[in-house]
C-alpha cells in the first residue's frame, strides 16, 4: 500500500503523532457515557437530550466540510486548518461542559452553540486525520488506528477516575491535543500516487454507504435503546472492557502476523462479533448483557477503522477529495445513528417500546447484519481495492520490471530476491529453498511485499509486475 515520496520529510523523532488519533476517540467515549464533558442531562424527552443534539450536529457538520472539500480539496494542507479545528473544537467542548441544554434562554442557547462549533470542528479533524492516512508512506496504518483505538480506552478510564473539575479540563483539551498530533504528522513520509490500476471502479458506492448507513443505525439504536431498559453506568463501562479486550487481541495479531492488508483484518470479525454479541444480549440474564454489548461495540470500533482506511485509500487511489469518499461515508454512518436515536424516543414516548419488542429488534438485526456482510458489502467487494487489472502488455524484460517495481515502494534488497522468485512463478518451498530460509520467513516476506505495493495475492502482484508500474497516477 505504501510507496514513497523522493522529496518526503523524514520521521519524526517522537512517536506521539501515531496514538493522536486516541485523543479524539477518548472525547467521545467520555462525551457520549459519562457526564464530564455534558454535566447535566436533562429529564425530559428521550429525543430533547444532548446526545441527540450533538448526534444530529456532528451529523450536518459531516455534511459541510463533505461539501466544501468537494470544491477547495484538501484542508490539511493549510496551516489555516489546524488553527480554526482546534479552536472550534476547544471552544465547542468547553461550552458543552459549561453550559447545560436545559437551561433557561441563553444558557440553553449557548449550549446549541456549543454543540454546532464542536461539531464542525470534529468533522474538520476527523477528515484531516482521514487525509493524513490516505497518503502516509507507511503499511501501519491499520495497526495505528487500532492502537489508537485501545489507548483510548486507557484515557477514558484515567480520566474517569479524576475529579470532576480536573476531569472536565483535560477533556476538553483532549481535541487539541489530537489537532496538535495531526499537526506534528506532516513530517510523515509520503507515499508516491498510485502507479498501478486497480479495479476500484467496480466497487459500488451505493452499497457501500447502505452498509455504512444501516451499521450506524443498528448500532445507534442498540446503545440508547439500552439505556431505556435501564443499562447503568457501572454495566457500560464493563461493556467498554470487553470491547477494548477484543480490540488488544486484533492489535497483537496485526502485531504478530503482518497480514498483507490490514482492512481484510478489521473486516473479518466484524459479523461474527455483531451476531455474537447481539445473541448474547438476547440469551445472557440482564446483570451479565454487557458481555454482548461489549462484543457488537468492538465489531462498530472495527467498521469505524475499516471505514477510515478503505475510505481514505480509495480516496488515495481514484484521484478524489479525503473528503468526499471519507466525509459521505461518515456522513451515512452518523445519519443512520440519529434516525435510529429519533426512532428509540418516538417509541418511549409512544409508550410501544418494550424489553420483548427490543429482544426481538435485536434478532432481527442479527439476520440484518448476515443479509450485509453475505450481500451487500462483502469481502470480495473489498479485495477489488488491492487487486490490480489483469494487462496483457507483458514486458520482454520482467527482471527491470521487478527493480522498478521494488525501488518504487521500498522493498528491502531480501524482498527484492522474493519479489523476483514469486514474479517467475516460484512456490513458497521453492523460494525458501533457493534463498536458503525458512518458509515462515518467506511467507512474511511476501505479506510484506503485498502490503507495501498494495495488492491482496499472487495475481494482482504478476500485474503490477507487468504494468511496469506505469498506469494511472491516483493523485
Amino acid at each position: 500500500m505504501t510507496t514513497r515520496e523522493l522529496n518526503a520529510p523524514t520521521h519524526s523523532h517522537t512517536y506521539f503523532h501515531l496514538i493522536g488519533f486516541s485523543f479524539w476517540q477518548a472525547w467521545w467515549l467520555l462525551a457520549m457515557n459519562t457526564d464530564v464533558i455534558i454535566l447535566q442531562q436533562p429529564p425530559i424527552a428521550p429525543i430533547a437530550n444532548p446526545i441527540f443534539a450533538i448526534t444530529v450536529f456532528t451529523t450536518v457538520g459531516y455534511l459541510a466540510v463533505a461539501l466544501i472539500g468537494m470544491k477547495f480539496g484538501t484542508f490539511s494542507t493549510h496551516r489555516a486548518s489546524y488553527i480554526a479545528v482546534g479552536l472550534c473544537a476547544a471552544f465547542g467542548s468547553i461550552g458543552l461542559s459549561l453550559f447545560p441544554m436545559n437551561g433557561t434562554g441563553v444558557i440553553a442557547a449557548l449550549f446549541y452553540l456549543s454543540s454546532l462549533t464542536f461539531s464542525l470542528g470534529n468533522a474538520l479533524l476527523l477528515i484531516m486525520w482521514g487525509e493524513l492516512w490516505s497518503t502516509w508512506a507507511s503499511g501501519r496504518v491499520g495497526t495505528c488506528l487500532i492502537a489508537s483505538y485501545t489507548f483510548a480506552f486507557v484515557l477514558y478510564v484515567a480520566i474517569t477516575v479524576l475529579p470532576g473539575f480536573v476531569a472536565s479540563i483535560i477533556s476538553c483539551l483532549l481535541p487539541v491535543a489530537s489537532v496538535v498530533a495531526l499537526y506534528q504528522a506532516r513530517h510523515e513520509e509520503r507515499r508516491l500516487a498510485s502507479q498501478v490500476e486497480y479495479l476500484t471502479e467496480t466497487i459500488s458506492a451505493w452499497r457501500v454507504i447502505v452498509a455504512a448507513g444501516a451499521i450506524g443505525l443498528m448500532h445507534g439504536f442498540v446503545q440508547c435503546a439500552l439505556k431505556v431498559v435501564s443499562f447503568n453506568e457501572e454495566m457500560l463501562h464493563l461493556s467498554q472492557i470487553v470491547a477494548a479486550v477484543v480490540l488488544v487481541a486484533i492489535l497483537v495479531y496485526l502485531c504478530v502476523k503482518q497480514p498483507a492488508t490490514a482492512s481484510i483484518a478489521f473486516y473479518k470479525p466484524i459479523v461474527p462479533l455483531y451476531i455474537a454479541g447481539l445473541v448474547l444480549m438476547v440469551v445472557l440474564p440482564f446483570g451479565a448483557m454487557f458481555i454482548g454489548n461489549g462484543l457488537t461495540l468492538s465489531a462498530v470500533f472495527c467498521v469505524d477503522m475499516l471505514v477510515m482506511l478503505v475510505s481514505t485509500d480509495y480516496a488515495f487511489r481514484t484521484r478524489k477529495p479525503v473528503a468526499v469518499c471519507f466525509g459521505f461515508t461518515l456522513l451515512a454512518m452518523r445519519t443512520g445513528t440519529t434516525c435510529a436515536l429519533a426512532l428509540v424516543g418516538v417509541l418511549e414516548l409512544s409508550s410501544v417500546f418494550s424489553a420483548e419488542l427490543f429482544i426481538n429488534i435485536l434478532l432481527l438485526f442479527c439476520i440484518a447484519i448476515a443479509f450485509i456482510g453475505s450481500f451487500v458489502f462483502t469481502a470480495a467487494d473489498l479485495l477489488k481495492l488491492y487487486r490490480a487489472k489483469p494487462t496483457s502488455n507483458v514486458s520482454a524484460d520482467a527482471a527491470v520490471h521487478v527493480e522498478t517495481v521494488a525501488q518504487a515502494c521500498g522493498l528491502t534488497p531480501r524482498e527484492t530476491e522474493v519479489l523476483s522468485l514469486l514474479a517467475a512463478g516460484r512456490s513458497v518451498p521453492y523460494i525458501a529453498g533457493d534463498l536458503c530460509i525458512a518458509e515462515s520467513t518467506v511467507k512474511h516476506h511476501t505479506s510484506s511485499i503485498y502490503r507495501k505495493i498494495g495488492v491482496s495475492d499472487r495475481q494482482s502482484l504478476i500485474d503490477v509486475i507487468m504494468q511496469g508500474a506505469v498506469g494511472k497516477g491516483a493523485w
